[in-house]
């Protein structure tokens, strides 16, 4: 240690104060990249599920392809939306709107961590992931295409760590297409 430069060890404490503001709950402050519709609509679509790609088809087109995790801000322990979780709501209704997208369904799953009583965590999942629908609906998505489900603490991104904020999420599950009704002879 003895033979390190103050100017090397000042740009390693830089360096790891950085990594530990990044690792303090970005998932609640809002401050998480805003994901662009394009990018929503590739992970959705799940690479070359969506329509013929080099040859290749989806073979059920019910089948589901795709699902993202979305950092969607709340008011702490409520399901009422944030100002700032409005322009991540924008490019998602502008993914699920896009030619790609539009004939499919989705399920808008509400996820928490393990912190505190898992009845009031379920309930509050289940709550999230209605104001997202209700939002995308409001936006111009058509209400048919969404089921809300609350999951609680079931499905945690991360189970090694129960009570880490990026177990806190809504994420977006591509159905595929929704059938076609018979039409009637």
């Amino acid at each position: 240690m003895k033979s390190m430069s103050r100017a090397a060890l000042a740009a390693m404490l830089a360096v790891a104060g950085q990594f530990a503001l990044s690792a303090g709950g970005a998932a609640d402050d809002g401050s998480t990249a805003v994901l662009s519709d394009q990018q929503i609509e590739q992970q959705l679509k799940g690479g070359a599920t969506h329509g013929a790609t080099r040859g290749l088809r989806r073979q059920n087109a019910s089948a589901p392809s795709g699902s993202i995790s979305l950092n969607i801000a709340f008011e702490y322990n409520s399901f009422a939306l944030k100002p700032e979780a409005s322009e991540q709501l924008r490019q998602l209704t502008s993914a699920l709107t896009s030619d790609t997208l539009r004939a499919d369904r989705f399920i808008v799953a509400g996820h928490t961590d393990a912190t505190g009583n898992a009845q009031v965590n379920k309930r509050l999942s289940l709550q999230r992931a209605q104001s997202v629908k209700r939002y995308l609906v409001a936006s111009g998505v058509d209400s048919a295409r969404l089921v809300a489900v609350g999951y609680g603490a079931e499905q945690l991104l991360h189970p090694d760590q129960p009570n880490d904020a990026s177990n806190r999420r809504v994420e977006i599950r591509d159905l595929g297409a929704a059938p076609v009704a018979p039409v009637a002879p």
